[in-house]
């Protein structure tokens, strides 16, 4: 069965049409702190894959680019945390609750913690600052957050181009029964005026 591709597909225009920066820049505020739990990133990654399934732009390039801007974000909230500024991000209700809950993952998993809140939707942007905070090291942070991120681009990313592929396959062929449909139809109206008049 196939996903639905037409809301990633418009997300992945949009996208698209800001070139290599853009999506780069969209990609690190979908993981920074705050920004982060604003931004629909899985709808985002999944519309970027959807693009390069209709040849805008090519999918190593989308995971590219998708990767940079993640791992942007998450250095940036890492060293907010590293350096003790964690605090100043606590003001928003909403970010309150979702750092809470990325606190127990750090305090339960430490670096793995880094891997496993990349898959949670919303509240990843909260864990890169408190692994930080928490003294988790930068090898370790990133020794974690690197496969994370590629793991993650090319999950979603290649779900927006298979679905947008199927999508765009079973459309070209409901086109192709439909005007060989409406081509036999006209034969056939032809065939029965041509028969009509050679029978007058």
């Amino acid at each position: 069965m196939a996903f639905p591709a037409s809301a990633p597909m418009k997300l992945g225009l949009q996208v698209g049409a800001w070139g290599a920066g853009g999506i780069v820049l969209l990609f690190a505020l979908e993981s920074a702190p705050m920004t982060g739990l604003f931004l629909p990133g899985i709808l985002l990654m999944t519309g970027l894959g959807s693009l390069s399934a209709t040849g805008q732009l090519s999918f190593g390039d989308a995971l590219l680019y998708a990767a940079l801007g993640c791992l942007m974000g998450d250095s940036l909230g890492y060293w907010i945390g590293r350096a003790g500024l964690h605090v100043m991000l606590g003001d928003s209700p909403r970010f309150r609750v979702h750092r809470a809950r990325a606190r127990r993952l750090v305090e339960r998993h430490g670096a793995v913690a880094v891997f496993l809140g990349r898959f949670v939707w919303f509240f990843h942007p909260a864990v890169p600052p408190l692994a930080g905070a928490a003294g988790v090291r930068p090898w370790q942070f990133y020794l974690a957050d690197v496969p994370a991120v590629l793991l993650w681009v090319t999950l979603y990313g290649a779900l927006g181009h298979w679905a947008t592929g199927v999508a765009l396959e079973r459309t070209i062929e409901f086109l192709s029964v439909v005007v060989t449909v409406l081509f036999l139809l006209l034969a056939w109206n032809l065939w029965r005026r041509w028969r009509r008049h050679g029978r007058a």
